[in-house]
C-alpha cells in the first residue's frame, strides 16, 4: 500500500519481498536508494535483519516500520535508524513525511 501510493506521487519506488533481498539488490547496485523503509512486521529473523540495516544506516538513510509483537523498542534504539515506527502507521501521513524527506 505505501509504494502505491509513492508511486501515485511520482516517486521512484522499489518494492522487496524481504530486507535481504532489498540490500543485496542495493548492493549490486551502483546507486544506493535515497532511502530504505524496511518493514519488521513480518519478518521471520527480525534480529538478523535489524543487524543488517544497522550497516546500511551507515550509508543511506534508513526507515523501521515494526510491530511491538515482532520487535521490541529496545532492539531498534541507538542502532542509527532514522525514523522507527511502530504499527499502526497512517499510510497517509508517512508517504507525506518520505516526500518531505526525500525533497531535503
Amino acid at each position: 500500500m505505501l509504494r502505491a501510493q509513492l508511486l501515485e506521487e511520482g516517486l521512484d519506488v522499489e518494492a522487496h519481498e524481504s530486507v535481504s533481498t532489498a540490500l543485496d539488490d542495493s548492493a549490486g547496485s551502483a546507486v544506493l536508494p535515497a532511502l530504505l523503509v524496511a518493514d519488521l512486521s513480518a519478518s521471520e529473523n527480525p534480529a538478523a535483519e535489524i543487524d543488517q540495516l544497522t550497516e546500511w544506516s551507515k550509508r543511506i538513510p534508513v526507515w523501521i516500520i515494526a510491530s511491538r509483537n515482532v520487535v521490541k523498542e529496545n532492539d531498534l534504539k541507538d542502532r542509527g535508524f532514522e525514523v522507527i515506527l511502530f504499527k499502526p502507521v497512517d499510510v497517509g501521513q508517512l508517504v507525506e513525511r518520505t516526500k518531505r524527506r526525500l525533497k531535503a
